[in-house]
């Protein structure tokens, strides 16, 4: 298993970085995570329409098992070889096969999720996507 940063504008420069102002999950909006990043002073949204799972866990319980490893720099990661998508592979072809596992940290929380992709969109200007 590794951890891969993602490079994105939207994404911390270290892991306490983004600030979650709400999370929605909703069948027609999707998941949408509202954020502030303060190394800029700017607020995005991060849109998945395909989320299979996801699990919110607060800042003083997230350095467990495989979230050990975090890098100490950035604050969203890709797991590649991810024990939890094989975990849920287990319940056959129920998991699109493009989801790939995330960890968003934030000052207070930490986001796990299975997901096909996301948009970022800064609340002005344009939208970049990661996949």
């Amino acid at each position: 298993m590794k951890i891969k940063i993602i490079d994105s504008p939207a994404s911390g420069i270290w892991a306490r970085d983004c600030e979650l102002i709400s999370l929605i999950n909703d069948k027609t909006s999707g998941f949408i995570l509202k954020y502030h990043k303060e190394s800029n002073d700017t607020y995005w949204n991060l849109i998945s329409e395909i989320r299979p799972a996801y699990k919110v866990v607060g800042e003083e319980f997230f350095r467990v098992g495989y979230l050990r490893n975090l890098p100490r720099e950035g604050s969203f990661f890709e797991v590649l070889d991810s024990p939890w998508i094989k975990e849920l592979g287990e319940f056959g072809n129920r998991m699109p096969v493009d989801c790939k596992h995330y960890v968003l940290q934030f000052y207070d929380e930490t986001v796990e999720i299975i997901a096909s992709k996301f948009i970022f969109e800064p609340l002005k200007g344009e939208c970049s996507v990661f996949s």
